[in-house]
C-alpha cells in the first residue's frame, strides 16, 4: 500500500468520473442524490402519520392567540459507506498509448462503470426485497398476456401511492422485457393508435399513464463465479415499480428513495460524490488509479412506491 503522502486526488480524472454516464442505469433517476456534509447523521421523515392532512380549527377571536398545531416529524439515520475500486496502468501500456493519458481515462471510466453497476444491483435488490405496497400478478394478469389489463393495474397502484402520501407517482421503472410487453400490449396499442405517435416509446407511455417519466433499466450483470462461463442476467427483471420521485431532493422530503452522498472533507466538492485518486508503485512500474464514492441508499417513504411482481410470463 502507498504512503498517505504518495496518494493525491486527480482533479482531471475526478472530472472524467463525474461526467461519465450510462443511460442504461436507473439509479440516479429513482434515487436522486442528496449531498450531505457528514458521513453519518440523521434525516427527517415528514409527517409519517399524515397529521398535516387533518382538518384544524383556524378560527381566532379578537385578542386571543391562534390555535397551535403540531409540526410532525420523525427521523432515521444514514451512513455513507465507502465504495471503492482500483486498477493499475503499467508503464508498458502507457508507452504504447496515444495519447498517453488514454489509459488513465479508460481505467477511470471502467472503475466508475463497475461502481455504478454495483449501485444499480444494490438498488434493485432493495426495491425487490422491500416491504412496500405490491401486487403479485397471476398468469392471466401478467403484461405478456394479451387479455390482461395493465392500465387498470396502474390505476390501482397510483391510488395506493396517492392515498398514502397525497402525491401522484411520477416515475414508472421497468426492465427492457417489461417495457416491450407494455409497448406490444393490445390495450396500450388501442389507446394510442389514434394519436400522432408512430411508435410506443418511453415518452408515449408516460403521456398515456399521465406521469413525468417511464424509465427503462437496461443494465445487465454477470452472476457467474469468477473464471466461469458468464451467466448474464438483467438487473431489472420480472418486477416493475411505480414511484414518487421528489423534485427537490433533501433531508426533508417524502420521495420514495434517496441516495445520501458524502464528499469526504479532503475532497473537492461535487454533487455525485465520485473521487478519483492515484499513486505510483515503482516496484510494479505502474500507476494505480482508484475510484470511490461514499453513499447510502435509503427507502425514505416506503408507501411512495408500488411493486408489480411477475409482470413477465416465462
Amino acid at each position: 500500500m502507498p504512503e498517505v503522502n504518495e496518494v493525491h486526488i486527480d482533479a482531471a480524472l475526478t472530472g472524467v468520473s463525474v461526467a461519465y454516464t450510462n443511460t442504461d442505469y436507473a439509479a440516479d433517476v429513482i434515487a436522486p442524490a442528496v449531498p450531505v456534509l457528514k458521513q453519518s447523521d440523521r434525516y427527517f421523515i415528514c409527517d409519517p402519520d399524515r397529521e398535516w392532512m387533518r382538518k384544524s380549527d383556524d378560527l381566532r377571536s379578537p385578542g386571543t392567540p391562534a390555535n397551535e398545531v403540531g409540526y410532525y416529524m420523525s427521523s432515521d439515520s444514514y451512513y455513507c459507506q465507502d465504495h471503492a475500486l482500483e486498477a493499475s496502468v503499467p508503464d508498458e501500456e502507457r508507452d504504447n498509448a496515444d495519447p498517453a493519458i488514454a489509459p488513465d481515462i479508460d481505467r477511470t471510466e471502467f472503475l466508475t462503470e463497475k461502481i455504478m453497476l454495483n449501485r444499480e444491483v444494490a438498488l434493485s435488490n432493495m426495491l425487490n426485497d422491500a416491504d412496500i405496497p405490491s401486487v403479485s400478478l397471476s398468469e392471466d394478469d401478467a403484461w405478456t398476456t394479451p387479455t390482461s389489463n395493465p392500465i387498470d393495474q396502474f390505476r390501482t397502484a397510483q391510488l395506493s401511492i396517492a392515498s398514502a402520501i397525497q402525491r401522484r407517482a411520477n416515475v414508472l421503472l421497468v426492465g427492457q422485457e417489461a417495457f416491450d410487453a407494455l409497448a406490444n400490449h393490445p390495450a396500450i396499442i388501442e389507446r394510442i393508435k389514434y394519436t400522432s405517435a408512430s411508435a410506443i416509446t418511453e415518452d408515449v407511455l408516460a403521456r398515456l399513464f399521465q406521469i413525468e417519466r417511464v424509465v427503462v433499466g437496461r443494465a445487465w450483470t454477470n452472476i457467474s463465479a469468477l473464471g466461469r462461463q458468464p451467466i448474464m442476467q438483467p438487473v431489472w427483471g420480472d418486477n416493475a415499480f411505480l414511484i414518487y420521485v421528489t423534485p427537490r431532493p433533501g433531508l426533508r422530503n417524502i420521495g420514495a428513495l434517496s441516495t445520501f452522498t458524502w464528499n469526504a472533507a479532503h475532497t473537492a466538492a461535487n454533487t455525485n460524490g465520485y473521487i478519483v485518486d492515484r499513486w505510483r508503485e515503482p516496484e510494479r512500474k505502474a500507476d494505480v488509479i482508484r475510484v470511490q464514492k461514499y453513499y447510502d441508499h435509503k427507502l425514505v417513504t416506503p408507501k411512495a412506491a408500488y411493486r408489480f411482481e411477475n409482470v413477465i410470463l416465462h
